[in-house]
């Protein structure tokens, strides 16, 4: 699978990345991760120009590492919220905010 995500409004920086898949992918709607110094359940979608779009997970091989779960969403990456499904996803909302794609270990907790 190859990532190519421009610089877009959800996202400062463009991103590349190329990663060898070892399963099929899977939409997810949260994930637990380390943020702001604790274990949080966060909401997640893909983004793309025209508004939010599913997110998925799936098995990859990581540079030789061994496993690990690539979450990966639209054409301008992922947006994340604490807590639950916020009223609207909006790249400019506060308690938002947007990350190219995500590596995580295959032990991450996500529904």
């Amino acid at each position: 699978m190859y990532l190519d995500i421009p610089a877009n409004p959800n996202l400062d920086e463009p991103a590349m990345a190329t990663f060898k898949e070892e399963g099929p992918a899977r939409p997810l709607r949260e994930i637990r991760l380390w943020h702001d110094g604790a274990w949080r359940w966060c909401a997640i979608t893909g983004m793309s120009e025209d508004g939010p779009v599913p997110a998925y997970i799936q098995v990859i091989e990581e540079s030789g590492d061994g496993p690990a779960q690539l979450v990966h969403g639209g054409s301008w990456g992922l947006r994340l919220c604490e807590g639950g499904q916020p009223a609207v996803w909006d790249v400019a909302a506060p308690g938002q905010w947007g990350e190219p794609f995500l590596l995580v270990t295959p032990e991450a907790e996500w529904r």
